[in-house]
């Protein structure tokens, strides 16, 4: 009767311990230190092809907050969300993103009447448009050089998958950095 009951009390110090160890490793792992705040660069929510501007300020991902699949702007020096009137549109997914030099220009993969295009979105007036339109191939990983004059993408309109250049012309507002100097463009 002596070991069995030296045999029960071993059992039982070992549940508590097994118990206790258990409950410290699942507080460990606990989501207590992801922010839940909407306006926090990580939530409990997906968040995912991130893409940082060239001066380091700003991150374009896409995040399924709301429930939904959008794309977002990040400011990381004042740790906020930055809103971007009509970029993300119902029913059509944006994914993909690059961003120019300060973020002005958005250059991201969608979906126009069920075709991948790409977009352009420029923050400064707040407005998207669809750069790919008259595209007959699929599009996709699209790319904005720093000053967002140039876009790149992939593309299948010979029926491989081929390299695009779009130069969206002298004329366009270049995104470049106060006080440096804007070389004439290429003859």
């Amino acid at each position: 009767m002596k070991k069995f009951i030296g045999l029960f009390r071993l059992q039982l110090q070992f549940r508590w311990s097994l118990c206790l160890c258990l409950t410290s490793l699942l507080v460990s792992c606990s989501y207590n230190e992801v922010p839940i705040g909407s306006n926090s660069l990580n939530t409990r929510n997906t968040e995912e092809q991130p893409a940082l501007s060239g001066n380091g300020r700003f991150l374009a991902f896409v995040s399924n907050r709301s429930s939904t699949q959008q794309l977002l702007l990040y400011d990381l020096e004042q740790q906020k969300l930055i809103p971007t009137p009509r970029l993300n549109r119902r029913n059509a997914i944006a994914e993909s993103p690059s961003l120019s030099y300060s973020g002005r220009y958005i250059v991201y993969s969608t979906s126009d009447r069920g075709r991948p295009v790409v977009g352009l979105y420029d923050r400064a007036v707040g407005q998207s448009q669809i750069l790919t339109q008259n595209y007959n191939g699929s599009v996709r990983n699209p790319s904005v050089s720093p000053d967002g004059r140039y876009v790149v993408f992939e593309t299948t309109i010979r029926g491989q998958w081929d390299i695009e250049v779009i130069d969206r012309g002298a004329n366009v507002e270049l995104d470049i950095p106060n006080g440096a100097p804007v070389s004439a463009p290429p003859e």
